[in-house]
């Protein structure tokens, strides 16, 4: 048990090798502004670089998506991201691997593409969007999604959800900005400039993690940091986002069934050459006394609650594409 608490703040991390080929590179900085963790440093002409900060010795989640959006193929990772003890510890297999849904050895993922079905290829080539175009999403695909959710299967049927779509923009950045000061003051307290770990931090974050493992852990500190980075702008400057609430009176898990409902809603904006990100950054902020008047702004009253949200928009160039992904540990019997 103490270990577990010990390793409640900045716990041991091991970060997958990030290489990029200068010969390859075009200098664009996509993956510097795509990448959801601040964990590049780039400036205009240069070749980005692989970098941590404030307690992380690299800021990397292991998602992909820097390779994903690099249009030369000029990035390369190898290796886990793994917390090996403690509260956070990771627990997969640690074989990061690219799709293969017709099992192993049928070659790779851009060869058996065509046999797969339509579903399939969404949901394996589905990125989270960060980079996105001015450009606004008809109301009319909007509503298409929308309807993609209201059809997703719920305990009882009751289908405890409840949507609100924000497409002014105004709007949409005082939502940011409020947001930021609560994750702002997290941010800041939680990193350390030194790059060691503080003990009363430690023994702060590590007592606090037994109440509240859910929102300790160290992963989202750097998409805090980020997000402060570029002004606050947390939903990446999207042109719709949809807030998703849930009805905390619904039947069994009203967290499932919201979840059930919103990845409906993102393969369907997905199938529609549309690309999304989950936000959920904001939601803790949004429901704290500081945002009880936006709160009522947007009509958001008890029993709902905000679950999630997606920032929507026409992606900036391609960025859905196959991703290798580490593997969850499964038993037959």
């Amino acid at each position: 048990m103490f270990e577990s608490l010990k390793q409640g703040y900045l716990p041991r991390m091991y970060f997958p090798t990030r290489s990029i080929d200068p010969d390859k590179c075009t200098r664009c900085g996509r993956c510097f502004h795509a990448c959801p963790t601040y964990g590049y440093r780039w400036e205009k002409g240069s070749v980005p670089e692989p970098v941590g900060y404030g307690g992380f010795e690299q800021a990397c989640l292991n998602c992909g998506n820097c390779t994903a959006v690099c249009p030369s193929g000029a990035i390369t990772m190898t290796g886990s991201f793994v917390i090996p003890s403690g509260r956070y510890k990771t627990m997969l297999e640690e074989k990061v691997e690219e799709p293969h849904p017709l099992g192993y050895g049928k070659g790779p993922y851009e060869e058996i593409e065509d046999e797969l079905t339509d579903v399939e290829r969404v949901i394996y080539r589905r990125r989270s969007v960060r980079l996105f175009k001015d450009k606004p999403v008809p109301r009319a695909l909007l509503a298409r999604i929308l309807e993609a959710g209201r059809f997703a299967p719920s305990a009882g049927n009751c289908q405890p959800y409840r949507f609100i779509v924000l497409t002014d923009q105004r709007l949409i950045h005082e939502f940011e900005r409020k947001a930021m000061i609560a994750l702002r003051l997290l941010k800041n307290f939680y990193l350390t400039k030194s790059g060691k770990r503080s003990r009363i931090k430690a023994a702060l974050f590590g007592f606090m993690s037994w109440f509240m493992v859910n929102k300790l852990d160290p992963r989202p500190i750097t998409a805090m940091e980020k997000a402060d980075k570029t002004n606050g702008r947390i939903y990446y400057n999207a042109p719709a986002v949809i807030l998703v609430l849930k009805n905390r009176h619904g039947i069994s898990n009203p967290d499932l069934d919201t979840g059930i409902c919103t990845q409906n809603m993102v393969l369907t904006a997905h199938s529609l050459g549309l690309g999304t990100c989950y936000i959920s950054l904001p939601m803790e902020p949004l429901s704290m006394p500081l945002m009880a008047g936006f709160r009522k702004k947007l009509g958001i009253t008890s029993p709902f609650e905000a679950v999630t949200s997606i920032a929507i928009g026409y992606p900036k160039g391609k960025i859905d594409r196959p991703v290798k992904r580490d593997t969850p540990i499964t038993d037959w019997f």
